[in-house]
């Protein structure tokens, strides 16, 4: 999978948060497509520039056909399992997406995080090697991972001595050999994933380097087809895929879905995401959550 996703993610880049916290949580340095929706709506897209028709309006959530059949069948007795994973943007999604599911008996949901990690920074957090501990209770049938917006800061290729800054050949390959790894040990242990991409950010600078790490989550969702890709930028863009503060909501008042810092969601930022999040994976499996 790992060469796949290196060529996609090359050809890319080449080419071209916490939710309670007041700035980016970042430790200093030294796809397959969303599932087949209904007829009535259209496909998030999934390429890696924006297109239309976007998803931004927070009175209308896409609708996703349940799959038939279902990955697995789930009951009362078996339910689906659903883990959250991932850095402080993962707290708020997971624990609004458990809230999403509360009452649904067939659903269980978990949150598991860590303020400020990523896959950078292995001397601050090491989840691959965190990993096989987490799941020695037994795999989820699916894992939402989100993290990535502590990840666009330089590091420290497999067996070199320097550092390697975000946008270059050697930290593109690095980033994808670890986020390929990682996927592949849950992907291993008999569960699908979802990688939740990164928002518009609104310094042009940090956008850039953040969209080379969402590039990465893109190239790696396409050449897996046990790996979802969940397009943020189209659920939280402006129409026209700039940044924005605020989105319309319910009787087209606009309802703000950033922090002040222009990198995390506010509180209802991140609900909208956990809604569409908890369909999308529901509808995977026969369900359909609220």
């Amino acid at each position: 999978m790992g060469g796949v996703a290196l060529v996609l993610l090359l050809g890319v880049v080449l080419g071209v948060s916490a939710l309670f916290s007041g700035g980016s949580d970042n430790a200093s340095a030294p796809a397959t497509t969303l599932a087949e929706e209904s007829t009535t709506t259209v496909p998030l897209p999934t390429t890696t520039t924006l297109a239309y028709p976007r998803h931004n309006d927070l009175s209308q959530p896409p609708v996703f056909a349940v799959r038939t059949p279902p990955v697995r069948a789930v009951s009362d007795a078996a339910p689906l399992t659903v883990w959250v994973v991932g850095d402080s943007t993962a707290q708020a999604l997971g624990q609004l997406l458990e809230n999403d599911v509360k009452d649904m008996p067939s659903v269980k949901a978990r949150t598991i995080y860590k303020n400020s990690s990523g896959l950078t920074r292995k001397d601050f957090y090491d989840w691959p090697a965190a990993l096989p501990g987490i799941l020695a209770e037994g795999a989820p049938d699916a894992v939402v991972l989100s993290m990535g917006d502590n990840d666009a800061q330089a590091l420290q290729p497999q067996g070199a001595t320097n550092y390697v800054d975000v946008g270059t050949p050697e930290w593109i390959a690095e980033y994808t050999r670890r986020l390929t790894a990682f996927v592949g040990q849950l992907t291993a242990a008999g569960s699908r994933v979802y990688l939740v991409g990164q928002p518009v950010m609104r310094d042009g600078t940090f956008d850039a380097r953040i969209a080379v790490v969402d590039s990465a989550y893109r190239a790696v969702a396409a050449a897996e087809p046990d790996v979802t890709y969940i397009d943020s930028k189209a659920l939280l863009s402006g129409d026209d895929g700039g940044y924005t503060d605020r989105l319309p909501g319910a009787g087209g008042a606009m309802v703000q879905v950033r922090n002040s810092d222009g990198i995390h969601l506010s509180l209802e930022g991140a609900r909208w995401l956990s809604r569409i999040v908890a369909r999308q994976v529901t509808a995977d499996y026969g369900l359909q959550a609220p």
